[in-house]
């Protein structure tokens, strides 16, 4: 093979018929650009915790679990790396605007935030109701686990961390497969990767990461419905906030500190979630599934006219 054809080959592999890079190769590229400047930015942050504070330790599985007065500044730096990161690759390799991520504070940005905070806080509480019904499931009050600060800034901690993991797994490397593979591709091979990544987690079952890829699922077309990623952190916070802090559940195995309630569950692990929370139960399996097929069908959601001038 010449010189020429090894180019020609090579340009029909590597970039697309308008001269940009192929949209795959473009939501490859995002992985280590955003990991890089997340490393960078954290690691900045930590040595300045161990200069400012040297008393503190942040030594934990999860940021969730570290004290909210750094857990929060941690979050916002790795939501800035990885917006950063996707104008980067926008501005560069798209010649798109920065709009088109759809984390943009349009007029219909909040509407579709609180549809999709009643939707996930709406699964969650029939997902425990059901379990409380069949008897596996049992709530109390816990007041020594509770402080109005400590619920309050859980939550925001909750909420940054929903963000972040939807501009990671929804924002641009998500949308650059829809182009490159199709939505279908796009949603599998995400909603897998999404599993997967919580498979490290106490209490994991074979039945809880199955769950998670559904949630993934769930997600991807809560984006797709709308072309923006209100509507899935919405989702995505609910369920986290509902979940731990409100009920008292570990979410995806993680405890919380700070709890209104408490949960306490018994039988089958499969039908309670056992340790890892109501997300390793079969009852969270048909909950995942029925909002998707909800989400799929309804035509109450769509992308706002804002959104769609910018797509065009």
């Amino acid at each position: 093979m010449d010189g020429r054809a090894m180019r020609f080959l090579q340009g029909r592999i590597f970039h697309a018929a308008d001269g940009r890079l192929r949209a795959i190769w473009r939501a490859v590229l995002y992985v280590p650009l955003c990991g890089g400047l997340t490393l960078v930015a954290q690691t900045v942050a930590v040595l300045v915790v161990e200069v400012v504070a040297p008393e503190t330790k942040l030594a934990a599985d999860t940021m969730v679990l570290m004290p909210p007065r750094f857990a929060i500044p941690l979050y916002a730096l790795t939501i800035v790396a990885a917006l950063a990161a996707a104008w980067w690759m926008l501005e560069v390799f798209d010649h798109r605007s920065f709009r088109t991520l759809g984390i943009s504070f349009d007029r219909n940005w909040w509407r579709e935030w609180l549809l999709g905070f009643s939707l996930g806080a709406a699964l969650i509480a029939a997902v425990v109701g059901a379990t409380a019904v069949s008897g596996v499931v049992r709530l109390r009050v816990a007041p020594d686990e509770f402080t109005f600060a400590e619920f309050f800034s859980l939550g925001v901690v909750l909420l940054l961390a929903a963000a972040w993991e939807e501009i990671i797994f929804r924002g641009y490397p998500f949308q650059r497969l829809v182009e490159s593979v199709g939505a279908l591709w796009a949603v599998v091979l995400l909603a897998a990767l999404f599993g997967a990544v919580h498979i490290p987690n106490p209490a994991a079952t074979a039945l809880s990461t199955a769950n998670t890829v559904l949630a993934g699922v769930l997600l991807a077309v809560a984006y797709l419905k709308t072309r923006a990623l209100w509507l899935p952190i919405g989702i995505h916070f609910a369920w986290n906030w509902v979940m731990g802090p409100v009920l008292g559940f570990p979410v995806s195995g993680i405890r919380m500190p700070a709890r209104l309630l408490a949960a306490e569950v018994s039988g089958p692990v499969w039908l309670s979630g056992g340790d890892y929370g109501p997300e390793g139960s079969v009852v969270l399996t048909a909950a995942a599934v029925a909002g998707t097929v909800w989400l799929m069908r309804t035509r109450a959601i769509y992308p706002s006219p804002d959104r769609q001038e910018v797509l065009q």
